[in-house]
């Protein structure tokens, strides 16, 4: 079952057990966007652990603090994705703030083949 939202800032599509979230250019990920996020992770996805796709095709900033501030227990993994240099460096510095699975790739088809295929203990 897919569900698309859209807001000013992002693209999200929910999956059974993943999400696809693409922000748009130059926009800035701060606690207040990302609040509008988990609450649509909540709405959907519940209790049930599932894995978020990063489609970082466009350029944005986030604010490292979204992954201090009130982790989602039930956010079993996370995938990068982007053809970019600099959002590989970026993403080494995010792994570290993040405690469950945290994978890079450079196609959409492989973060998903990963997504769908993550094993939920």
């Amino acid at each position: 079952m897919e569900k698309k939202l859209l807001s000013e800032f992002c693209e999200l599509y929910l999956y059974d057990t993943y999400s696809l979230l693409r922000v748009f250019e130059n926009q800035h990920i701060d606690l207040e966007k990302n609040d509008w996020i988990r609450s649509n992770y909540r709405e959907h996805f519940g209790n049930r652990p599932f894995v978020v796709i990063a489609d970082r095709r466009y350029q944005h900033t986030i604010d490292l603090n979204i992954y201090k501030n009130g982790k989602m227990k039930n956010k079993k993994g996370m995938a990068i994705v982007s053809t970019l240099e600099a959002e590989r460096e970026r993403a080494l510095v995010e792994q570290k703030l993040f405690p469950h699975s945290f994978a890079f790739f450079d196609t959409l088809e492989n973060a998903r083949a990963w997504a769908e295929s993550f094993s939920f203990k």
